[in-house]
């Protein structure tokens, strides 16, 4: 089942959800979130008002994260089958709700079959796939005459290490779709198929090979690949065509802005231009978010290709207005220099990638500290805004988690307080707990005051007014720091949005064309008296026209 053009746009502006399937819901028993585990929550997700899923990496990789793909046409055993997947995105599309994949291009793993093979033989086909120098120049020189902007990150050039004996060329040799094709204008468009023999060959070039060091940007285990090289291009074009084939709605671009070393804007540009271009031939409706974590500046010019890019600056301002009971006004004056930034720089329509927190970064709840009207307050900012916002699994029922240790970024969704049937197990919690005042799911479902309920409210009314998914946002000035006041309007409508940011009651003055209330977010039946509400502390109250 496909999506109408109108419906996917309602869906790109209503409410995505990022999702780490390991830590979801468990089918089959065996403590690790699969497809079909997801499946099994659609529902969930569906009343929730979710209209967009993405799904962290789904490939086979030797990592819990996954982020060092070995094969990008096939899904993790662990998760399941490509049956099981295109089960999944079909029932997706039958409650409207759109799939994204996390397409990890920068890099491979380092057992990917291509790095298998570029190691062997300067020769080999694979070879140009990644970036290589010579290892005594590294010695000679040091890592300092190969500086990038990103010097401070985990690696740069690295040694390639012991061979594995254990890498089974067979299976995967069975599971390739087509055999390799070097005779059609020398341009690799299928997977990998080499016998034992081959590999064995190229092997006896491999230790004198072993002093030659790989780039690898952000792990030794995960080598950068070489997007000078036409066929890799080719590759990962024809790579996002077969998941499109397979049903996939687009893709978030994992590290869009590291793929020409060191970064190079245009050469970046230039390459995302032809990927989005390649998918657009079989989907002209194919969405492209990109992480490119940065400024909004340096972040505007990829909207150029992609549909959005996500908003980190903006992200970092809104913790910190409401953390620290911030200027509303200031906040919103930031919102407009964001948004002017990004509509000059892009020819296309933009969809601004707006969210709170994600699994790079310490969730949401942590961060405030477990004060439950300030995340109501951020879920009420978050999803009164223009664009696509994302909340991160577990953000709508208060989960916690805090680095240094990513893995627990990513703890099991924490569905009841007793163990039942589909909890993951994966992983021993260390912050999701009752213990440390998580409040699970099943519990939450009925309070009418809890986390989940004022995000599914709020989601529902965002995604049934036109308004709130299309329009613009226009401030309303204000004398008092700590409101934070403004309206929506698209076509004739309009929509009037207050938020106190502070922890002290404020009267708020509302114009004479709203009186009817849609949202408050402390449930009581407030009135507009004389033009004026008070509004309470860390709270929002949404007023639309007669």
């Amino acid at each position: 089942m496909s999506l109408t053009p109108e419906q996917v746009q309602r869906c790109l502006h209503g409410v995505g959800y990022e999702i780490f399937v390991q830590s979801f819901f468990d089918s089959n028993g065996d403590g690790i979130g699969d497809l079909n585990g997801l499946r099994q929550k659609l529902d969930y997700l569906s009343d929730l008002g979710i209209t967009l899923i993405w799904l962290m990496p789904i490939h086979p990789a030797k990592t819990y994260h996954k982020y060092d793909v070995e094969d990008y046409l096939n899904i993790h055993p662990d998760y399941g089958t490509l049956d099981d997947f295109r089960h999944l995105v079909n029932e997706c599309h039958q409650r409207g709700i759109l799939v994204i994949l996390d397409l990890v291009a920068n890099h491979t793993s380092y057992d990917h079959p291509w790095f298998r093979q570029a190691q062997l033989d300067p020769t080999n086909a694979y070879r140009d796939y990644y970036i290589w120098t010579d290892s005594e120049r590294v010695k000679r020189l040091g890592l300092r005459a190969f500086d990038t902007p990103d010097v401070n990150a985990a690696g740069l050039w690295h040694q390639v290490g012991p061979e594995s004996e254990n890498f089974d060329w067979e299976e995967f040799e069975k599971r390739s779709k087509k055999p390799i094709d070097l005779s059609q204008d020398d341009r690799i468009t299928s997977k990998l198929s080499l016998t034992h023999e081959d590999s064995a060959a190229s092997s006896t070039q491999s230790n004198r090979l072993r002093t030659n060091t790989y780039y690898a940007i952000f792990d030794p285990r995960m080598p950068d690949l070489n997007y000078d090289c036409e066929r890799v291009q080719d590759e990962i074009c024809r790579i996002g065509q077969t998941w499109l084939e397979l049903g996939v709605d687009g893709f978030r671009l994992d590290a869009a802005k590291y793929f020409y070393k060191p970064p190079h804007l245009k050469s970046n540009i230039s390459w995302w231009t032809k990927f989005r271009q390649a998918l657009s031939q079989m989907n002209p409706s194919v969405y492209l978010i990109g992480e490119v974590w940065d400024l909004s500046s340096r972040i505007a010019p990829y909207l150029r290709s992609l549909d959005s890019v996500f908003n980190f600056e903006l992200a970092d301002l809104l913790i910190a207005c409401i953390l620290n009971e911030g200027n509303g006004s200031s906040l919103l004056n930031a919102y407009q220099r964001i948004a002017n930034i990004y509509t000059r720089e892009s020819n296309r329509s933009v969809i601004d990638g707006i969210f709170l927190s994600n699994h790079d970064q310490n969730r949401l709840m942590s961060v405030l500290n477990n004060n439950l009207s300030k995340a109501k307050l951020a879920a009420a900012l978050l999803l009164t805004l223009p664009g696509l916002p994302f909340v991160y699994y577990g953000e709508e029922i208060g989960m916690l988690g805090m680095k240094p240790h990513d893995k627990y970024r990513r703890e099991p969704f924490l569905w009841s307080a007793t163990h039942t049937q589909g909890q993951t197990t994966w992983l021993e919690p260390l912050y999701t707990k009752v213990s440390n005042g998580c409040t699970p799911l099943d519990q939450q479902l009925s309070d009418p005051n809890s986390l989940v309920n004022h995000y599914k409210k709020l989601i529902h009314i965002r995604c049934q007014s036109d308004v709130l998914l299309f329009g613009s946002l226009k401030p309303v000035s204000t004398r008092i720091r700590s409101l934070c006041i403004y309206e929506r309007e698209y076509n004739t409508k309009s929509v009037f949005i207050a938020h106190n940011l502070g922890h002290r009651i404020q009267r708020v003055m509302i114009p004479d064309n709203y009186r009817q209330i849609i949202f408050s977010t402390n449930n009581e039946s407030q009135i507009v008296t004389n033009g004026q509400v008070n509004l309470q502390a860390f709270s929002t109250i949404i007023i639309q026209t007669k």
